[in-house]
């Protein structure tokens, strides 16, 4: 704690100019479906330098749960998804109930200008359509009302619904990037003018690369053609695993061709967020603010493109869906640096209302990242992150559609409701473990409701391929039982 007292008083002084010091500007960046451990950072060349080389990357990057709103909820109320009780109330949890009292507003209200562009959170018809408003808090607001299409799509612009067509101008990703630079090219002069009095928060959401993960036509033809990554687990039959992945049959041609050319268009629909991250850097750069801003860049959750027989998908509780890229640059960031640190994305928010000197109004589960962005871990860090998933149903997943709908020998299962999960995972000097626990959807979180248990040591068995809760000392065991339940349902302080 003394550690960052001292760089806090450092960071003031370095903004010192005469006048009150310099509030710093954010702007996080947050892809849809993006993995990092199936080459998903590759292709982007403008981010890995400016913010991978210019700044800071998590190795050890989480999200608290691995399916779209339930994280996207998560990262924007700096809460874990138990605490906006997911399991009663919905995929995004009471989120919505939460509208007029968010980190937004309490940003806004110290002087902050706000601007959120893309993907707020899945339950469009909250703010879209027949419910369209601006959320409070928010100075600009620009909003995807519908999404699993890159064109003909609805937004939510400053309150009032507008649609965009089928011409390359229309492209989702371009739509959004636009709004955001227009955006920033004004708050950026705003600073200029006024001394940098005016600091302003940027949530730059885009739909990128999730399904049907379109390119730009611009595109189309970029990268030569490559199979999914080969990882040691794809196409493994996980027959000790959960019964989602152990009754995955062998992967046919047909879904692997379908997994292979998703990758593809991943990759190439993630070249224009690339484009976007550029721009906004130019931007911010030319307006003389890029000692006073800091940059984010992370996902709502990682990705599986044929792990485990899972031809493509999220949900699962394994490190290739829950670890997410995780970067950081700003002022006085290490440029660079790979960090061990274990990070979630529900410390997002602490940490940026800590930088900005904002007091949150409720007590957040997740962390400010401040003691580790001098780059060294102190020994007080947590080592834990606790996962948890509620399974949504019986999702499948293959050329033929996405949805509900079986089209036997076409597609796969890649959710359950038996898949409802929590989880501990633990990463420092002595262990790097994963310990998950299985019940039934509508089962409270404790012991009596378990019925199927998982652990891997990701030391000796990267990919998880391995369960070895059965032949592991039971006092090792209980060990990381006995951690999952001391967090399973915690809030604030007592989270990991």
């Amino acid at each position: 704690m003394m550690l960052w007292l001292l760089v806090v008083v450092c960071f003031q002084f370095l903004l010192v100019t005469g006048a009150p010091p310099q509030r710093p500007n954010f702007i996080v960046f947050m892809a849809d479906d993006q993995d990092v451990l199936l080459g998903g950072l590759m292709p982007m060349n403008q981010t890995r330098r400016l913010l991978q080389e210019g700044g800071m990357t998590f190795e050890n990057g989480f999200v608290t749960t691995p399916v779209c709103c339930p994280s996207r909820t998560a990262t924007l109320s700096g809460l874990y998804a138990h605490n906006l009780d997911d399991q009663h109330k919905g995929w995004c949890g009471d989120f919505k109930s939460q509208e007029n009292n968010t980190f937004a507003l309490w940003l806004q209200e110290a002087g902050y200008q706000t601007g959120l562009f893309g993907k707020y959170y899945n339950d469009y018809g909250d703010f879209c359509r027949k419910n369209v408003h601006v959320p409070k808090g928010w100075t600009r607001w620009f909003s995807m009302c519908n999404d699993n299409k890159f064109f003909n799509n609805d937004f939510n612009d400053q309150g009032k619904m507008v649609s965009h067509g089928d011409a390359p101008e229309d492209y989702m990703t371009s739509v959004i990037g636009n709004k955001s630079v227009d955006w920033l090219r004004q708050v950026t002069q705003l600073q200029e003018a006024d001394g940098s009095q005016t600091p302003f928060f940027a949530y730059i959401a885009l739909h990128a690369p999730h399904v049907p993960a379109t390119p730009a036509p611009w595109y189309n033809n970029t990268l030569s053609d490559q199979t999914a990554p080969r990882t040691p687990n794809w196409g493994y039959h996980g027959d000790d695993h959960h019964w989602v992945i152990r009754q995955q049959p062998p992967l046919t041609e047909e879904l692997q061709q379908f997994s292979d050319d998703l990758f593809m268009r991943r990759w190439r629909s993630i070249l224009s967020i690339d484009d976007i991250v550029g721009e906004v850097m130019s931007i911010v750069e030319k307006a003389g603010l890029l000692n006073n801003t800091f940059f984010f860049y992370t996902s709502d959750h990682g990705y599986n493109l044929g792990q485990f027989r899972l031809p493509s998908g999220k949900f699962q509780v394994y490190d290739h869906d829950t670890k997410v890229p995780y970067m950081i640059r700003g002022p006085m960031v290490p440029v660079n640096l790979t960090s061990t640190a274990v990070v979630s994305n529900i410390d997002i928010v602490p940490t940026v209302l800590e930088l900005a000197g904002v007091t949150p109004r409720y007590e957040l589960d997740g962390k400010s990242l401040t003691p580790v962005l001098q780059g060294t871990v102190p020994k007080s860090w947590r080592d834990t992150i606790l996962i948890e998933y509620w399974g949504l149903g019986y999702l499948r997943i293959g050329p033929c559609h996405q949805g509900v709908t079986a089209c036997p020998g076409h597609d796969a299962l890649e959710d359950a409701p038996s898949n409802t999960y929590s989880a501990v995972r633990v990463i420092n000097n002595n262990a790097n473990m994963l310990y998950a626990e299985f019940r039934p959807r509508s089962a409270l979180p404790v012991p009596s409701s378990t019925n199927f248990t998982e652990m891997y040591d990701l030391a000796k068995d990267p990919y998880e391929m391995h369960n070895i809760v059965n032949e592991t000392d039971h006092q090792v065991v209980d060990h990381y039982k006995h951690l999952l339940y001391e967090v399973i349902t915690c809030k604030g302080k007592q989270c990991p």
